[in-house]
């Protein structure tokens, strides 16, 4: 009974944010349809229509599900000690084409300050050139989000990337190189990738992004749940608060 009753408050603390969601891409849908639309009704050449990929799907619907399980039951707590998952180091060439196979290792919730992004853009950049001086920058490579024979997005700017759901090490991080690759990663921001058991995602909740900030080994600052409460406005206060401006 305790179980279920779990269960269900769990599905009630769910529901608000998952609506939220579900009535975001609904919106974004009808828009993209809307401007389709106006573009087939005026003949704009250069306009273009492409291919049309709705957000508000099944497969969507059990991933925003899924994603919001997942930060419903992370371990990782503020103030309390970090976990300290296992995770793998993502070398500079392709480990398969030598004979060193990377080690595992397991996140560094040591030391003084250490600021633990998951996420594959070139965001926290910024941060890691201000701050690398007081702070340690460990960018986690995680599950995808948006696999191409998954919950498929449409292309966000000019450059887009494609990758199916991770079936073993060797792809995961090698999809990171890729990712990294293009966005020039500084010498002081340390890759890794979860494992296959994707224990990391798990213990954070990370729920496609999330940053946190690890100080004497304790959460100092978690971050919210990605995409919509990602938000490095706040990281940048903490750091500032506690090492001065940059």
């Amino acid at each position: 009974m305790g179980s279920a009753s779990e269960d269900l408050l769990v599905t009630l603390q769910i529901l608000p944010g998952f609506f939220s969601n579900c009535i975001f891409l609904a919106v974004y849908d009808s828009v993209v349809l809307v401007k389709r639309v106006v573009t087939l009704l005026s003949r704009s050449r250069s306009a273009g229509c492409g291919e049309w990929r709705r957000m508000l799907t099944s497969e969507g619907l059990r991933s925003i599900w899924n994603s919001f399980l997942l930060d419903a039951h992370k371990q990782v707590k503020l103030g309390c000690e970090a976990p300290n998952s296992k995770v793998v180091k993502v070398p500079d060439e392709p480990w398969w084409s030598s004979t060193v196979v990377p080690c595992g290792s397991r996140i560094q919730t040591g030391g003084e300050c250490h600021l633990l992004d998951f996420e594959s853009s070139d965001r926290p950049l910024v941060l890691v050139e201000d701050f690398s001086d007081v702070a340690d920058f460990l960018l986690v490579y995680i599950d995808e989000a948006h696999p191409s024979d998954g919950w498929v997005a449409p292309p966000m700017g000019p450059c887009s990337f494609s990758f199916r759901k991770h079936q073993n090490l060797e792809e995961r991080m090698g999809a990171a190189r890729k990712l990294t690759e293009h966005f020039s990663l500084p010498p002081q921001c340390q890759l890794v990738a979860d494992c296959m058991d994707n224990n990391a995602n798990v213990a954070y909740g990370v729920a496609n992004e999330r940053v946190c900030i690890v100080h004497q080994r304790k959460i100092a600052y978690l971050g919210g749940k990605g995409p919509f409460f990602y938000n490095l406005k706040d990281v940048r206060q903490w750091l500032e608060q506690s090492y001065g401006r940059r």
